[in-house]
């Protein structure tokens, strides 16, 4: 496909899912690889995959490499504001500079391959390559690589020799592509088990697990279960204990929501079968800094934004705003919900209103194609809130902020979820508004 005259970047990148759907085999993604050298050859690999979970842990990964001074990449998704999010160098986005060498880099050699007849490759293997070949021009040698979707025929699964495999919480989601029982999703997550590579995966889920263990016993590798993890609550953190290197270690974890104690638990025993041999002290530095936008953060005061976006997502945001709320016991609790038309949107929003019981609901269209209609997500609403609790409707996200700001004040608890989407115009909305006082100094 040829680019439009003038076209960014960017703006091809968006154009991809039009015009190149078809995901390609491990055998024409190595293929591709080859053309770019085989990057990945050289490098000590964490490859992570799960339904939830995958980008904390990846940067719980990050974040000890980076205070411990270990060079090394970090390939997630989706991103939240800016594409280059999903390529960070040392815990930093790659330059935009990088960034462009490495889509011209990538669509010249795109261009070679569809003369020699191969299709274009879909939009996450093009970022994939872009990724790649930055990594590898970086002299990367150590990379923590998240997975799209799925794990056994998921693109990034070209990785054959993996320094540690890492699995997160499994749950119901991407039905049409992975499966509808737990045991079908979790033996497309195992797919990333590689032989005699060890493998650290959350055992929370007795089938999932049951998949795991037998997986890597079948291809001869060490398996380590993690979880469930005890913590300790405080106002923005939690406290485990976790076993490390023989001996029990205290880690804060800086996240009020429970789920982020296994995935720091995950990345612990991760970075400890790892081989890096890293000191205890350096660990515990790394997860106590770790920053991931969008779960459970705080962006206001009193005002959480969440990237939970399926069941088992919302479930566990639920756990964490739940205490808050408890904590806090404040005079009116809101919600701002939006969510995508492929998810079980009912369930959620009668999960939401079983347990968190908001007086206030906004829901919000977004600037997505995938985006529920809003008739139907009113009438969900309707049937899963109690009578007093007061719904109100608005097109789009500027819209909704507006009434859902206005009503929030100082004894008030509101949360942002439901999407990824949401929670990236959230984002967005955010640096527009540190951007507002210097357009008004350059005015005076």
């Amino acid at each position: 496909m040829e680019r439009r005259t003038g076209e960014t970047a960017a703006e091809y990148l968006e154009r991809i899912p039009e015009f190149a759907v078809k995901k390609s085999d491990r055998n024409t993604v190595r293929g591709f690889l080859n053309r770019l050298g085989n990057p990945d050859k050289g490098m000590k690999i964490f490859h992570v995959a799960g339904t939830n979970g995958k980008g904390s842990v990846c940067s719980f990964l990050s974040s000890v490499l980076k205070e411990a001074g270990i060079s090394h990449g970090m390939f997630t998704s989706p991103h939240l504001t800016d594409i280059r999010e999903r390529f960070m160098i040392n815990g930093a986005m790659v330059s935009e500079a990088l960034f462009s060498e490495a889509f011209e880099a990538i669509y010249r050699e795109v261009e070679g391959w569809i003369r020699e007849g191969n299709p274009h490759p879909t939009y996450f293997e093009f970022l994939f390559y872009m990724g790649m070949w930055m990594f590898s021009e970086s002299r990367i040698k150590l990379l923590v690589l998240e997975t799209g979707m799925g794990g056994l025929k998921d693109v990034t699964n070209v990785i054959e020799e993996p320094l540690v495999s890492v699995i997160t919480s499994i749950s119901v989601d991407h039905t049409a592509f992975l499966g509808k029982t737990i045991p079908e999703i979790a033996s497309h997550k195992a797919g990333i088990i590689k032989a005699g590579c060890p493998v650290v995966y959350d055992a929370a889920s007795k089938p999932a697990a049951a998949v795991f263990k037998a997986q890597a016993e079948k291809m001869g590798s060490k398996a380590y279960a993690v979880g469930p993890i005890p913590y300790r609550a405080g106002e923005e953190s939690l406290n485990i204990n976790v076993t490390y290197q023989g001996e029990q270690t205290a880690f804060e974890v800086p996240f009020s929501a429970p789920y982020q104690a296994v995935n720091a638990a995950l990345a612990i025993k991760a970075l400890e079968v790892s081989g890096l041999l890293l000191d205890a002290k350096t660990v515990q530095c790394g997860i106590r800094s770790m920053h991931w936008p969008a779960r459970m953060e705080q962006i206001l005061p009193g005002v959480y934004l969440d990237g939970a976006h399926n069941e088992d997502g919302i479930r566990a945001f639920l756990t964490a705003a739940c205490l808050l709320k408890e904590r806090k016991n404040p005079k009116e609790t809101r919600i701002l919900f939006s969510v995508a038309s492929d998810k079980d949107y009912k369930s959620m929003l009668q999960e939401i209103g079983e347990r968190l019981e908001p007086e206030v609901c906004i829901l919000t269209g977004m600037d997505n194609h995938r985006v529920l209609p809003m008739a139907e997500l009113y009438e969900a609403a309707g049937a899963a809130f109690k009578t007093g609790t007061r719904i109100q409707c608005c097109q789009t996200v500027k819209e909704a902020l507006v009434p859902f700001l206005e009503g929030h004040e100082e004894n008030t608890l509101s949360f942002i979820v439901g999407s990824l989407y949401l929670a990236g115009e959230i984002r967005e909305w955010m640096e527009s508004r540190k951007e507002e006082p210097d357009r008004r100094e350059e005015k005076k």
